[in-house]
């Protein structure tokens, strides 16, 4: 079965015919004068690959898939202010739409910290299942409905993080006691409750330096491509692996709701299929990138560089009954306040990575341990 049948045979109400041609990516006809138009928030630069890699090929595909009747302009980031201030600038009318990762919301409702991307969750591998086919796009949706009168919907994926760059050898759950670790959101929250480390909020613009100062002993920041072009490799010896504080993410798509109901169904369509198509495009393309970082950071290990330590089994497990007794308990609190919903996505994921496991060995992965 095709991509494109994949996408719309589950689907009440197909797509147009013209809409559903476009999606063969020929040069589209000439446009007609856009219907209805939005401007879209992001959280990054021109330049940046979240731009780039997401918020810029989503509007082209929503006007190919439209022939032109849906206009959406990306704004790069400082455009409408603060980038964890964007769901404002959304309820203000500054802007019709917003792609971002679901925690730049705040983790005062804990969906925020799960649904997205969580510590020692779901994989690379399996994220985008789960999203999909799982039930982890219709959490989403309802409960951004439910809670914020806007709609919902993934735009946008990647793979893992480097654990971190490192002064200090990192491999097992005692390493981390009373080290400076750079890190953010709930997975700060875990590595000082459970393993004894002294989390430390740096902004992005100073990770560098304070590396390079020894003012923290290790920090994660992003992705391989992304940690390269930081230069943190210069900074710090070790690189330690896998990224299991972040093995894998997803953004965020939120809509103006009554800006979503003006569109017409075969509009709404076109929109949920270019998102669909940019996610599992962002996803491969950034773990393309990736690659080629990794292999640069081999080639420097290889050369004395840099010293690549992976975590060990052991920590890896340790840390996934820590992340999911955090879980649980912040979970329960906001259930004890009537908030029911990080009970019902906690659940959805954990019971969906369970199955992934005991039911995924029979896969083949071109992935080789070092």
């Amino acid at each position: 079965m095709s991509l494109l049948n994949c996408l719309t045979a589950r689907t009440a109400k197909p797509v147009a015919i013209a809409t559903l041609a476009a999606l063969s990516f020929t040069a589209p006809t000439q446009a007609i004068s856009a219907d209805y138009s939005f401007r879209l928030a992001t959280i990054d630069v021109e330049t940046g690959n979240y731009f780039n890699y997401i918020a810029k090929p989503f509007a082209e595909l929503v006007a190919e898939l439209t022939g032109g009747a849906v206009e959406i302009q990306p704004l790069p980031a400082g455009t409408v202010g603060s980038v964890f201030k964007l769901h404002e600038a959304l309820d203000d009318g500054l802007v019709d739409m917003v792609n971002w990762p679901t925690v730049f919301l705040g983790t005062a409702d804990p969906v925020n910290a799960m649904i997205g991307g969580f510590p020692t969750g779901l994989g690379t591998d399996s994220l985008l299942a789960w999203t999909y086919y799982g039930g982890g796009q219709e959490l989403l949706t309802q409960h951004r409905a439910e809670t914020m009168n806007v709609h919902a919907m993934v735009l946008g994926s990647g793979p893992s993080e480097w654990f971190a760059h490192s002064h200090v050898p990192v491999q097992n759950a005692e390493d981390l006691a009373n080290l400076k670790y750079r890190t953010l959101g709930n997975w700060a929250a875990i590595v000082g409750e459970a393993f004894g480390a002294s989390p430390t909020t740096v902004p992005g613009s100073e990770v560098y330096s304070m590396l390079e100062k020894k003012g923290l002993d290790l920090a994660e920041y992003s992705l391989p491509a992304e940690n390269l072009r930081q230069g943190y490799h210069e900074t710090a010896e070790y690189i330690i692996y896998p990224g299991i504080h972040a093995p894998a993410w997803t953004f965020e798509l939120m809509i103006d709701q009554d800006k979503w109901a003006e569109l017409p169904d075969a509009h709404k369509r076109a929109m949920e299929v270019a998102a669909r198509l940019v996610t599992y495009d962002s996803m491969f393309r950034t773990i393309n990138e990736d690659i080629g970082a990794v292999l640069e950071i081999n080639q420097r290990a290889a050369d004395g560089k840099n010293t690549l330590l992976e975590l060990s089994p052991e920590f890896q497990a340790e840390a996934r009954v820590a992340a999911r007794a955090w879980a649980t308990r912040v979970a329960g609190e906001a259930a004890a306040d009537g908030n029911a919903w990080p009970e019902k996505v906690l659940a959805s994921i954990t019971s969906f990575q369970d199955r992934w496991q005991e039911g995924s060995y029979y896969m083949v992965t071109d992935h080789a341990s070092r």
